[in-house]
């Protein structure tokens, strides 16, 4: 007994929900050298070292939740402070969230005002989810809405070209693709020339749009923004708007000319992870359905119909031990929905498809 009560329990989930409300302070604790930029604080990895690929929300329906692009590892503000202090370890973890929150010596009373308090929150985050996924795909929608449905004659078919990708060959841009000129773009400060794609979810729903923002480069050739020098870092030329887990780019139906929540007969479907690389695979197979996945990481969570008996996936080369991971995960969770699967990999050396092309070409990627 301590002051006349018995020391009181506190559920695992409520310790989480106070955590997000001081998700900032805890996070710079767990991630001494991140940086907040916006509603986030980003870190180079779970390690704390400064750079971007590490995200903590610290606002909106995922605050406190977090995401490492870097290795595909995510979770929510427990999982943060066992894998940045503790080395996985999930109790000490507990332990010291509670003694930080100072929830570590309550009594019955306390315990059910913090619970009650967590409930609230909780149910509060759920409904705020609800409406920013709702108002994230209407946007999405209508970014893609918006965009010239053809984009013969734009900066964006002539980025395609300069990638090697040969409309001749495709016999058309496919539908899913459109062409935008003033898409805002927070890294750059401004609206910047942008091809907008359509992803959906197999059955057809379009949930959310990716983003390739476009610029010259010193020779006048239209490429992705961060080698425009418009002021967009290396690699975030690209991003989705939209909740993209489980959805795809559209971008051949193949022979058969339906839909993929159509088919009735047994299909092969080739996926990618980049638009340019599942248009290269067109180009080389007309008669191939093909779609692009977005990520390794995504790839795993598309639900697709028992239709599709085969997945061809064009992999890129990428050799690290994360990569790799994320890649064994996606083929073995296809495998589990009854898909068979192959692989396909460029030549050694060259990073993917569409730089395998441009280097046949003689063109540097």
């Amino acid at each position: 007994m301590a002051g006349g009560y018995q020391q009181a329990a506190i559920d695992v989930r409520d310790i989480e929900m106070a955590a997000r409300q001081q998700v900032e302070a805890i996070g710079r604790e767990c991630l001494p050298g991140a940086i907040k930029e916006g509603h986030y604080l980003k870190a180079g990895s779970i390690g704390g070292e400064r750079g971007s690929s590490l995200v903590l929300n610290l606002q909106g329906a995922n605050r406190g939740m977090w995401r490492d692009w870097s290795s595909n590892d995510q979770g929510d503000m427990i999982v943060l402070v066992e894998r940045a202090k503790f080395g996985g370890d999930r109790g000490k973890a507990v332990q010291w969230l509670k003694s930080w929150l100072g929830l570590d010596d309550l009594d019955p009373a306390r315990v059910q005002e913090v619970r009650a308090e967590a409930a609230r929150r909780d149910a509060e985050l759920e409904r705020e989810a609800a409406r920013e996924a709702e108002a994230k795909k209407r946007g999405a929608r209508a970014l893609w809405l918006n965009g010239a449905a053809d984009i013969a004659g734009t900066p964006a078919a002539a980025y395609l070209a300069h990638r090697g990708i040969d409309v001749a060959r495709l016999g058309r841009w496919p539908g899913a693709l459109r062409y935008h000129g003033e898409v805002w773009n927070r890294d750059a400060g401004c609206k910047l020339p942008c091809m907008v794609a359509q992803m959906l979810l197999p059955g057809g729903e379009h949930v959310a749009t990716h983003r390739t923002w476009l610029g010259r480069d010193d020779r006048g050739r239209w490429v992705k923004a961060d080698s425009a020098g418009v002021g967009v870092p290396k690699g975030q030329a690209k991003k989705v708007i939209g909740k993209s887990r489980g959805a795809i780019v559209p971008l051949r139906k193949g022979a058969s000319r339906q839909a993929m929540g159509q088919l009735r007969q047994p299909d092969t479907l080739y996926v990618t992870e980049g638009i340019e690389d599942a248009l290269t695979v067109a180009m080389c197979k007309p008669d191939a359905r093909v779609v692009a996945a977005y990520s390794l990481g995504n790839l795993g969570t598309v639900e697709f119909p028992p239709a599709i008996a085969t997945i061809v996936l064009v992999a890129d080369r990428d050799d690290g031990r994360g990569e790799q991971a994320m890649l064994e995960r996606a083929i073995a969770r296809q495998q589990a929905r009854g898909h068979q699967v192959r692989i396909v990999l460029p030549p050694p050396g060259i990073k993917d498809m569409n730089a395998w092309l441009l280097a046949t070409m003689g063109v540097a990627a």
